[in-house]
């Protein structure tokens, strides 16, 4: 099988993630990655912030788990050491698009490099939340910007952990 494809097919939302740091070798790939998307119109106008300070990780994490009134053990953000969050100007018409693009680029990365990742919206949720303002200025999301979109990514905790089975009926061909 050709090897993107088999990436694609491996890729999967990981549950689990040990303290280590990404490489930033490997950092770099994923974020480059990320800004090698499509965007609407060429406009490529999105950012992306880079998480990895232990205490706004868990700010964020107890921010997403209060606005969703979750029990104290749960972990939205499932201890994953980087997150990443891509952000695009509050009026671009292709916002929800573009980062959409950049974020599955970026799992697809962490992935044929040995990674795991789980796309989330749930921090935007919080980091674009009336509880989340004071976050997102430490963040330095751009003046003007809306998180959109995140990933995760780590050493995943439990690499045995398969892919989801994915529903194929789901196309029909119109010739």
């Amino acid at each position: 099988m050709n090897q993107t494809i088999e990436t694609i097919m491996k890729r999967k939302g990981s549950m689990s993630y040990t303290a280590e740091q990404i490489k930033e070798s490997d950092m770099t790939a994923i974020i480059s990655s990320g800004i090698a998307g499509p965007t609407g119109r060429n406009f490529q106008n999105r950012h992306f912030t880079v998480v990895q300070n232990a205490e706004l990780l868990r700010q964020i994490n107890d921010g997403i788990r209060t606005l969703m009134s979750a029990p104290v053990e749960y972990n939205p953000l499932y201890g994953a050491p980087t997150l990443i969050i891509t952000s695009a100007p509050i009026d671009s018409p292709f916002a929800e698009q573009d980062c959409a693009a950049a974020v599955e680029n970026m799992a697809l990365a962490a992935t044929a490099l040995g990674l795991g990742s789980r796309y989330l919206l749930s921090p935007t949720r919080f980091i674009e939340s009336e509880a989340g303002k004071t976050v997102k200025q430490a963040l330095a999301i751009p003046e003007g910007y809306r998180s959109v979109a995140c990933l995760i990514a780590g050493y995943d905790a439990d690499p045995s952990q398969a892919p989801v089975t994915r529903n194929m009926d789901v196309v029909n061909y119109v010739k």
